[in-house]
This record gives structure tokens, C-alpha cells and sequence, in this order.
């Protein structure tokens, strides 16, 4: 739904600077450019942008494969290190523009695979994807995109591959990557292909369908099995696109079962084994009492769980896999206070991605079979850990007494109570997560507290938590949110006098309606691609409208328009503009398809027209979201101008000054040591 991309540069792909490591080499993707004057110095560090996006070990464990990016070129590029050396060498560049919809775009490296100790598969944007050596030489096309290699019925490799032949009509291929020669997967099913599970052997076993009935906006989901891969396809599972989900994960080694994740009736999404011919779930994998399951790590034989992830307020990791569970135990305490994610690997060398509430990222290289570990590289160097601000977590009572699950970042030690940005999520269903945050930060850095609350409605704590924030927008939704402030201002952290709401896509509209619906309680507001009027956000020209599943999935949690005509124009900021009295700084960007600018321009013309006090930023080459940093210098210009005459001026917890690159000191338990991973 509207998951807005507040991260700015953050979420987009990656630059590369020199490579922080043991002994980096510095890898150079062409010039960077000349930035505007540096006005702001508490800005500046945050509006680099990262080094990498991802990084991959290979098989034997002497490679590292890196998705990176070059801002002056809005380019991104594969980079190979040695990984004895970490020396790094460009070796995969953007392919030429491609026209498409009389539309050009930039065909960048988004993903990169290994396919064996020497070849990899990179997949590029807009449906392109190749085979090249370590050394970029270049060998065969792989279609519209690499998805998964092909076992033999042992499990070992193959030199088959699955490949995506066409995006579009979800067609598929076998690929040979020695001698490049192709025969067709068709997978034979009713209705179109959006998702599947496979076997050991990396056959296609399990695929879900979903049709839209004509004329109507009622879709179902169809889950389909196959005993193997030449037998006629059975119908497991339908239901419509709003229940409960049921999502396949993979096929066991077990006969006439699957592994899916599923609520089975219950409250938190789990793990679960599912009989086929009963069409019944049997055993519980996998489950957590109070958050969802949110990611799964299997064995290559796809028999066996080896890990499982929850992200409540904490991401946690739970292996199942004791060799792998004493590594995590053992990583976890040498860097605590950080999320330490393992990527498994069978040549005694597993890499590691370390981050923080207040460390971008960094890779690590460990040597699983000595306990010793080298720094690869940083996400973003040039964001100092030690001068950022801890993220806590708490829980709060609602006006009705639900727990609301929060994030609170306050600018160092204040003395009294602070003032204080409440920070709005977009989705509703997206959510804020513990990590670092580039507009925490640097709201931190200004001097302000800043609370995130996660409202009824936000995704990860459960069905009955998110549904009680269906048809809520602008009633208990916008009450969570006001408890927060009040559980705040009650604990003397937040100043009542001293309060500013801001928000995007959902939570601009949130920041909208908060200053209508309780005039005095905030000093000011901002925007950012907010929706103005919620009956004008269903029939709209937004990619939400003219998609029939995601329409049938927005009225099932906002609300039929044609039975909540009233309702709606009730908690629609665009019918009440005349309530407001804080001053209003409204964002948006031309190219915004998801909440089209003319919500933004509406608002405007009315808060003009009624003599409000309002300043309307518009960016002609934005989307959902501001991204570019001469951009986001201009809209963090006019939020502190805001902000400082309204509710004052922050104390900044620390001066401006170069940030440096600390590393934190790294200690492993030589016991946990893993001699055969």
C-alpha cells in the first residue's frame, strides 16, 4: 500500500567511495561531481550515500560479490573482492538505456548470484540479466532475469539453472550456464503465476495463482501442488486476496507435505507444515508469542528449518542448527547492541552484516573455523556510530488500553523535558524498525527528541493488532498516536509546549488531520506526499487505482467508499483546512504515483484560500519520497526554519566536526568455533 520512502538516499541503491577494509583499494566509478555549498554541517554526513547495498560470498569463500553505487552517475555497479586481500576491482558496469513506454531507463546491476566458484549472475533492471566470470568477463544472457540453480536428485549442482524468460506472463526456462542452451519450464497452471516453492532438487513443486473475476474487484489466491515435477498439478488452497495469508515456502523431502507460513487461525504468523491430500496444517515449525515470523532460512535439501527471524520493536534471530546457534551466541556478545546477521557458507568463511540504531552497516569475513574476523567494507563512512543517538523502545497505553509498541530517540541528555518531533510511518501497514534511521538522526542531531509510534494498524505484531487499525484512519489510529504524546508529556520527556508532527504518505496525512483534529496540541506540521482526501485516494490516478487486487485490498482495511461517504469526509484534512492553526509546510513530488500531487496542490490552494499559514514546496523530478540530496537540502532547510520558529531552536547533543570511522573491537570464543559448517 503507500509505503513511503523516507530514507531518502538511504533506501536507494548504493555509492561507492573507497572501500573501507583491512587494506582497501579504492574502486572509482567516474567522477563525483560538484555538490551544492554545505550550509548545514549536522546535515551533510547523512546525505552521502551508502558505499554498498549487498554483498555475497562465493562457494569456495576466496570471492566477495558487491552491489555498489556511484551517486554522480545514478548508477550502481558489481564490484568482486578477493577475500584474502579485500582488494576490489569494478567489474560489471550499467548496460546502455533502454527505452520502454517511450520512458527511458537505466538497465543498473540490482542483484548479484553466484554460480559457481567463478561465474556469477547478475540481474539488472528492467527485466536483463548475465552471466560474467569474477574477472566481468561477460558470457551468456540469461533473459529477463536468474532466479534459482537446478540440483540433481542427490542435491548436488547442476550446470541447469531457472531463469525467468518472461517477466510479464511469468514464463520460465531451464538454462544450461556451460554450453547455453535452454528448454522452456512451463509450469502449466490456471491464472497467473505470482509466486512458488520448490523441492530439493530446485523444481518448481508448489505455485500460488491469482485471477481477478471480470468486471469486478474480487480476487482469489490459488495455492497448487505437484507430487513431482511431471505430475498434473492439484488445487491445495483458495481463498480471497484479503484473508488470512498462506504462503508457501518450500517443499520437503517429506511426501505430500509443504512448508508455509500461515496464522492457521491463530494470532502471530507462523511456521507450519501442511498436509496436501487432508489440505490441513500438522505440525508448528516454528512460532514466537508475541510477533510474527518474519524470515525463514532453510537447508539446501529444504527439508529442515535452520533459522527463523522475528521484527517486533527488536529484530531476533532463533537457529535451529546448533553449530550455526553457537556462532550467532557468540558474534551477538562481541557486538552487542547490534543486529549481527550470518550469511551461511560451506567453505569454512561465512559473511557477517553487522548494524545498529546507530551504525549504518558494516561486512565482516569470518573465519569460522578460527574465530578471527577482518572488516570488508562500511555501508556509509561517513557516519561516526559513537556521535549518533541510542533508539529505545517502550510500550504505552491507548485511550482504550492496547499496548503501543514505540521507538523514542532523544538528543543526547536534555536537562528538562525536550522538544519534541513525533515521526509518522507510511503504509499504514509499513512500520518503522530498529536501525539506524538517516531522519532520526539527524532530527537528533538538531537537537530534538523524536518518538515513533508504532499505531494499531502497523504491521509484524500480530492480526489482531493490525486489524484493529482497519477503517481507523484519522479515529483510534490518529487516538494511538495522541496517547504517545500525552504518555510523553505525563514522563517529562516531551515539553507540551514544544511539539511538532511530521510525516509521509500515510503519515503525512496523519501530520494533516493532527492538526485539525486537535488544533492546539501541535506547533506545527509537515507533509510530505500526504493524502488530503481519502475518498479522492480511491478513485485517484495512482498506480493503487488502477491495480484491481490492490484496490480490493485497500477497501478491505480503509473502507467502502460507497458506504463510508460520511465517515471519510469526516477525517479528510482537505474538508476541515478551516481548523487548522499551526503553520503547514506541504512537500511533494511531480512524478509521485502512488499519492499523485494534486492531493499536495489541493491542500495548498484551500490553506491559501482560507488565509492559512502555509509554505508548499513542489519537486518537479521527485517521486514518492524525497531522494536527492540538493533536494533534501531544501527540504530540510525549510523543516528546521519551521521547527525553530515554532517550537525553538534543539541543542545539538555535539558539535559539528568530522565524523570518524571507528571500528568496534571484535571478540570471538575460539569454543565456538565451527571445524565443518
Amino acid at each position: 500500500m503507500l509505503k513511503f520512502i523516507r530514507r531518502a538516499a538511504l533506501l536507494a541503491l548504493v555509492c561507492l567511495p573507497p572501500c573501507a577494509g583491512a587494506n582497501p583499494s579504492a574502486v572509482d566509478l567516474g567522477p563525483a561531481g560538484k555538490a551544492p555549498p554545505r550550509n548545514d554541517p549536522l546535515l551533510e554526513p547523512f546525505l552521502h550515500t551508502p558505499t554498498y547495498s549487498s554483498m555475497v560470498l562465493s562457494p569456495d569463500g576466496k570471492h566477495i560479490a558487491a552491489v555498489g553505487y556511484n551517486p554522480a552517475g545514478n548508477a550502481s555497479a558489481i564490484v568482486m573482492f578477493d577475500a584474502d586481500t579485500m582488494e576490489g576491482n569494478l567489474i560489471v558496469q550499467p548496460r546502455p538505456w533502454v527505452v520502454q513506454g517511450f520512458r527511458p531507463y537505466v538497465r543498473n546491476p540490482r542483484s548479484v548470484h553466484w554460480l559457481n566458484d567463478t561465474k556469477i549472475a547478475v540481474n539488472f533492471t528492467v527485466a536483463d540479466s548475465a552471466i560474467f566470470g569474477i574477472d566481468g568477463t561477460p558470457g551468456t544472457d540469461l533473459m529477463q532475469g536468474y532466479i534459482q540453480p537446478l540440483r540433481d536428485a542427490a542435491g548436488k549442482p547442476t550446470p541447469w539453472h531457472l531463469v525467468m524468460r518472461n517477466v510479464q506472463r511469468r514464463e520460465l526456462s531451464r538454462l544450461n550456464i556451460e554450453d547455453g542452451t535452454n528448454t522452456s519450464y512451463d509450469l502449466d497452471v490456471d491464472g497467473k503465476p505470482v509466486s512458488w516453492a520448490s523441492d530439493a532438487s530446485g523444481d518448481i513443486r508448489v505455485v500460488q495463482t491469482i485471477d481477478t473475476a471480470f468486471w469486478t474487484d474480487h480476487s482469489k489466491v490459488v495455492t497448487w501442488y505437484r507430487s513431482s515435477v511431471d505430475a498434473k498439478w492439484a488445487k491445495v488452497d483458495e481463498r480471497s486476496v484479503i484473508d488470512d495469508p498462506f504462503r508457501p515456502l518450500s517443499v520437503p523431502a517429506r511426501p505430500g507435505r509443504i512448508v508455509v507460513q500461515a496464522r492457521n487461525g491463530g494470532d502471530k504468523l507462523a511456521i507450519w507444515d501442511y498436509d496436501v491430500d487432508k489440505h490441513a496444517f500438522m505440525d508448528l515449525l516454528a512460532g514466537a508469542a508475541t510477533e510474527d515470523i518474519t524470515g525463514v532460512l532453510q537447508d539446501h535439501d529444504m527439508d529442515d528449518l535452520n533459522q527463523v527471524v522475528t521484527d517486533g520493536l527488536r529484530r531476533t534471530t532463533t537457529w535451529f542448527d546448533a553449530k550455526y546457534a553457537r556462532l550467532q551466541a557468540s558474534l551477538d556478545a562481541s557486538m552487542p547492541d547490534h543486529v549481527n546477521i550470518i550469511q551461511p557458507n560451506a567453505s569454512g568463511r561465512v559473511l557477517v552484516y553487522s548494524y545498529s540504531d546507530k551504525d549504518p552497516g558494516r561486512w565482516y569475513l569470518l573465519d569460522t573455523t578460527k574465530m578471527s574476523m577482518k572488516l570488508v567494507a562500511q555501508r556509509l563512512s561517513s557516519i561516526d556510530p559513537a556521535r549518533m543517538q541510542p533508539m529505545q523502545t517502550l510500550h504505552y497505553p491507548s485511550f482504550d488500553g492496547l499496548s503501543i509498541p514505540a521507538y523514542l530517540t532523544l538528543p543526547g541528555k536534555p536537562a528538562g523535558p525536550a522538544p519534541l518531533v513525533v515521526l509518522i510511518h507510511g503504509g499504514p501497514q509499513a512500520r518503522d524498525r530498529w536501525a539506524f534511521e538517516p531522519e532520526v538522526q539527524i532530527l537528533a542531531a538538531h537537537g530534538y527528541a523524536v518518538f515513533q509510534p508504532q499505531f494499531r494498524g502497523s504491521a509484524g505484531f500480530g492480526k489482531h493488532f493490525e486489524e484493529a487499525g482497519y477503517g481507523q484512519w484519522g479515529q483510534a489510529m490518529q487516538e494511538d498516536i495522541n496517547a504517545g504524546v500525552k504518555y510523553l508529556v505525563d514522563q517529562k520527556i516531551a515539553d507540551p509546549q514544544r511539539l511538532c508532527i511530521i510525516g509521509g504518505s500515510y503519515g503525512g496525512y496523519a501530520a494533516l488531520w493532527a492538526l485539525e483534529k486537535d488544533p492546539l496540541l501541535f506547533k506545527c506540521g509537515v507533509s510530505v506526499a500526504g493524502v488530503s482526501d481519502l475518498r479522492k485516494m480511491l478513485h485517484d490516478d495512482s498506480d493503487m487505482s488502477k491495480n484491481a487486487v490492490v484496490r480490493e485490498i485497500v477497501r478491505h482495511r480503509l473502507g467502502d467508499a460507497s458506504e463510508m461517504k460520511a465517515t471519510f469526509d469526516s477525517v479528510s484534512p482537505l474538508k476541515h483546512a478551516d481548523r487548522m492553526v499551526a503553520p503547514l509546510l506541504l512537500v511533494h513530488g511531480d512524478l509521485d504515483q502512488r499519492v499523485p500531487v494534486s492531493h499536495g496542490k489541493e491542500m495548498h490552494e484551500v490553506m491559501t484560500d482560507l488565509k492559512k499559514e502555509v509554505e508548499w514546496i513542489e519537486f518537479p523530478d521527485e517521486p514518492h519520497g524525497i531522494y536527492k540530496p540538493q533536494n533534501l537540502r531544501i527540504y530540510y532547510a525549510a523543516v528546521f526554519k519551521l521547527l525553530e520558529r515554532t517550537i525553538g531552536k534543539g541543542e545539538p547533543p555535539f558539535p559539528a566536526a568530522s565524523p570518524g570511522s571507528a571500528t568496534p573491537e571484535i571478540r570471538l570464543t575460539p569454543a565456538d568455533a565451527i571445524d565443518n559448517p
